[in-house]
């Protein structure tokens, strides 16, 4: 009895202490009445609608990044519009929507109540806009940005965008040094816009040009950015969100590529030589067994330490272990290791000053859409060559073996965006290939075998030298035999 009373007390004071809370403290009660009122899916259902996003914090802190994330000639999209040092382009947007209404015949009004239709689900794709910004000037900002990027991608594609001034500084060949940099400027995550803007002014402009009701928008505006960014042969299923995902999807695209055939000569001489390759390859194989492979073999094994299973990161401590660089036929970025013949197949780069700020800002893409069915293919082809690539000599190296060119000032430059963009990386590359790569260079026989390719088997000359070094030895053995058998039947 007693228990229940001082239970029933200590439960009073408690209720007490609440009420004393609550009304002390304000917060409390606005934390209970959101919790009361909000819906989980909601926020999930907000998620699935972005498709254009402000750079991670972590990024935007990072040094040296900073530089990646603002357009340096034009603005598309919300994020930077305004800034002063894009207001001249401004001019050059007006300019292509009077194009487009001169070409079409259908009036503003068109065009404007084509886009109001989807305001709300422009509006809804992108994300934390600033709440001072209105609907009507989001809307114009949408209008004068995609009718400036529809002309850009048709002039400079196949002069569709109709007759220009021969001195015009954006829609004409002579505006190339501008439109290499705009070109680079609508590629920046924070500068996008839904490529639905330009499908629906596409749809206005041919209700009034005689083309088909039914035709492929989506395929036309995809056909004009792959030629835009050198993607002819691509495809991709499906409309894109914008220019960056299309750029993003086209890279990871696997296709095959059509290698040039090489001329009559060069074919002959091919063909030469395979038939030698022929007679070398048992030669060499015997003889690298027989006389060469095994003392040499266990020469390496007791003056060289064979490395030990661990993190490799350098191309050129993957070479002197054995394993050679071959460049994909194929586009994509997957990266296989043949284990059998120690070869690994790597995409083919061009380093220019672009590629750092192209590569942040798929990384940073990735990074902020978060789509279950899409890996992380450019983060962590990124995070592989970031290891691969530790110095200019690993550089060299690549280049020499066809996988990289390098169109920056020297070696280092490029080794140090690599460094750089690592920055950004949060996901890393698949164990297994690290742990395929970590087990052939710990093997007691590849690096040995890799000594003896790169000093002894180099060409066909260092073939033949070697061959008749063996040769000229086993002659002299034979003759050495003889001797003493001579010597030994005079003694008789």
């Amino acid at each position: 009895m007693a228990m229940t009373q001082r239970n029933a007390g200590t439960l009073e004071i408690v209720d007490e202490e609440e009420m004393r809370v609550e009304e002390n403290l304000t917060w409390v009660v606005d934390l209970e009445r959101k919790f009361e009122s909000s819906d989980p899916s909601e926020y999930v259902s907000k998620l699935e609608k972005w498709s254009v996003y402000k750079w991670p914090n972590d990024l935007a802190a990072a040094a040296g990044v900073s530089r990646y994330r603002t357009p340096c000639m034009a603005s598309f999209g919300p994020y930077h519009h305004g800034e002063e040092h894009l207001q001249p382009m401004e001019h050059h947007k007006e300019r292509a929507l009077h194009r487009i209404l001169k070409r079409s015949g259908r009036p503003l009004s068109s065009f404007v109540a084509s886009l109001k239709g989807i305001q709300q689900e422009l509006w809804d794709s992108y994300d934390n806009l600033d709440s001072n910004l209105s609907m009507d000037s989001f809307l114009r900002m949408m209008l004068l940005d995609g009718c400036f990027i529809l002309e850009l991608l048709r002039t400079r594609g196949s002069n569709q965008g109709g007759p220009a001034e021969p001195y015009d500084p954006v829609f004409s060949p002579n505006g190339k040094l501008s439109y290499s940099v705009i070109q680079q400027d609508m590629l920046l995550i924070e500068n996008q816009i839904p490529l639905s803007v330009l499908i629906k002014l596409l749809e206005v402009e041919a209700s009034n040009m005689g083309r088909p009701p039914n035709v492929n928008h989506n395929g036309y505006l995809n056909s004009l950015i792959f030629r835009h960014y050198g993607f002819e042969n691509s495809h991709i299923d499906g409309p894109g969100l914008h220019i960056l995902d299309v750029y993003r999807r086209c890279l990871i695209t696997r296709r095959t590529m059509t290698e040039d055939r090489p001329p009559l000569a060069e074919g002959f001489i091919r063909s030469v030589w395979s038939q030698c390759q022929l007679c070398m390859y048992v030669v060499h194989r015997g003889l690298w067994h027989l006389g060469l492979a095994i003392p040499i073999f266990i020469f390496r094994l007791l003056t060289r330490p064979i490395p030990e299973p661990g993190y490799v990161r350098s191309a050129t401590r993957f070479h002197e272990a054995g394993i050679e660089f071959r460049k994909r036929t194929g586009s994509g970025l997957e990266i296989t290791f043949d284990e059998r013949n120690g070869v690994l197949t790597l995409p083919y780069i061009d380093m220019d000053d672009y590629t750092a700020p192209i590569y942040m800002n798929l990384i940073a893409f990735e990074r902020m859409h978060l789509n279950a069915a899409e890996l992380h293919e450019v983060t962590s082809y990124i995070a592989f060559m970031y290891n691969l690539i530790d110095t200019a000599e690993d550089v060299r190296l690549l280049s020499s073996q066809g996988v990289l060119r390098n169109q920056l000032g020297s070696d280092e430059d490029a080794a140090a965006v690599f460094n750089n963009l690592a920055d950004g990386i949060t996901y890393w590359p698949d164990d297994y290939l690290q742990e395929q790569l970590r087990t052939y260079v710990a093997s007691d026989w590849n690096a040995p075998r890799a000594d003896l390719k790169h000093h002894y088997f180099k060409n066909p000359w260092s073939i033949l030298s070697v061959f008749a070094a063996i040769v000229l030895l086993i002659l002299t053995f034979f003759v050495a035999v003889f001797a003493v058998l001579e010597y030994a039947r005079h003694r008789k």
